[in-house]
């Protein structure tokens, strides 16, 4: 596929959504901290593929301005009509014609990606087709009076991109002709005119109703898994999650063996997608020698922040026979909020014994398993 930086996109942003049953048009609803428009918008914004973004609106929309899209300078704004098909024929109209491909899809559609936009390109460059678009099998019965034959039909979405002047052509046709076209795809078919598709993500969901917010929220968390091993020797306390425990053994390890917070940094990373700690904080490196592992947790919330993410939660369990950890159960989550930066209500901490089996069953070790998720910052 070759390289685009002249590619135009239309967002359809004009609707009421009256489905969706709030007096805020469901484009404007909040997700995970940030509206469902800005979401659609900022794959877009962030592809060096596309040069410019037009959103059609409603004439009356007053929400468009509080957008952390609003002053970018890849977007446009134009009145949208009071139909799909008119509201992106406005923006086509308003568009100079210098565009070989124009990229369409809807404001309330917030979970693509940029190999969406990658996947597109390529097909409509390869088949040469007027129009490409991203679709999802059937995998629901079908009815209408007996059941049909769901592998003979797929369900379309967006994004999709088609030849400018096709587009502008067929849904002239559709427009002057008082023919409703639910999508783009079906413009092009009216004037006989070559698809394509490629199939898509069911994660790519158009909100319609409310619960499709709540569903969407899954797909926006991060999870991450660590976990972490020490042997004991005779000493006279360790330290969990920053706490000082009293009690007859000593952690063996390279750095303060903190394997509470070396669990939860392993999580956190893991989550992140960057790593793990022994690729920043290695046991064979003699500046880490005694090393306080609150300072490991530092540098995994300074690459959260720079990742533009933060902790939602963080759920642990310490697997041990000795020390028992419920007296100090209190102290540690108390621990564990300041040096997460988290309330107490986000953090579980758990504890159980191996049942004597193993090392951990006779007192020769204690490990810790931590799960983490990340969301973007509120």
């Amino acid at each position: 596929m070759k390289k685009m930086n002249n590619l135009l996109v239309i967002i359809a942003a004009a609707g009421a959504g009256k489905r969706f049953g709030s007096n805020v048009p469901k484009q404007y609803s909040k997700l995970d901290g940030r509206s469902v428009i800005e979401r659609s918008v900022k794959p877009f914004i962030d592809s060096v593929n596309v040069s410019k973004i037009i959103i059609a609106i409603s004439k009356d929309d007053l929400e468009i301005k509080n957008q952390n899209f609003y002053n970018s300078k890849k977007i446009e704004l134009v009145i949208g009509g009071n139909t799909r098909q008119k509201s992106i024929f406005n923006a086509l109209a308003h568009a100079k014609d210098n565009y070989d491909y124009v990229i369409t899809h809807d404001a309330a559609r917030p979970n693509i990606i940029e190999d969406d936009i990658l996947n597109l390109l390529h097909d409509i460059e390869e088949t040469g087709a007027s129009c490409s678009y991203l679709f999802t099998p059937v995998y629901d019965s079908i009815k209408e009076t007996h059941t049909k034959d769901k592998n003979k039909y797929h369900l379309v979405q967006t994004p999709q991109i088609s030849k400018f002047k096709d587009l502008k052509l067929s849904l002239k046709k559709c427009i002057d002709e008082n023919i409703e076209c639910p999508d783009e795809s079906f413009a092009i078919e009216y004037l006989n005119l070559k698809t394509s598709k490629i199939k898509g993500r069911r994660s790519n969901i158009k909100i319609t109703e409310p619960d499709d917010l709540d569903m969407l929220n899954k797909f926006l968390t991060r999870s991450g898994i660590g976990f972490d091993l020490h042997k004991y020797k005779n000493g006279s306390g360790i330290i969990l999650g920053g706490c000082n425990i009293d009690c007859n053994y000593k952690i063996i390890a390279h750095s303060d063996g903190d394997v509470l917070l070396h669990s939860i940094a392993d999580s956190i990373l893991g989550a992140s997608g960057i790593g793990d700690i022994g690729k920043y904080f290695s046991d064979q490196d003699e500046k880490n020698k005694n090393l306080d592992s609150t300072k490991i947790i530092r540098f995994c919330l300074d690459k959260l922040n720079e990742l533009n993410l933060e902790i939602y939660n963080v759920d642990t369990v310490i697997i041990c026979e000795e020390p028992k950890i419920n007296p100090h159960r209190d102290n540690i989550l108390k621990s564990l909020s300041l040096i997460l930066e988290i309330p107490i209500d986000k953090i579980g901490l758990k504890a159980t014994t191996s049942e004597k089996i193993g090392i951990i069953g006779k007192n020769k070790a204690i490990a810790v398993q931590s799960y983490v998720n990340l969301r973007e910052k509120q």
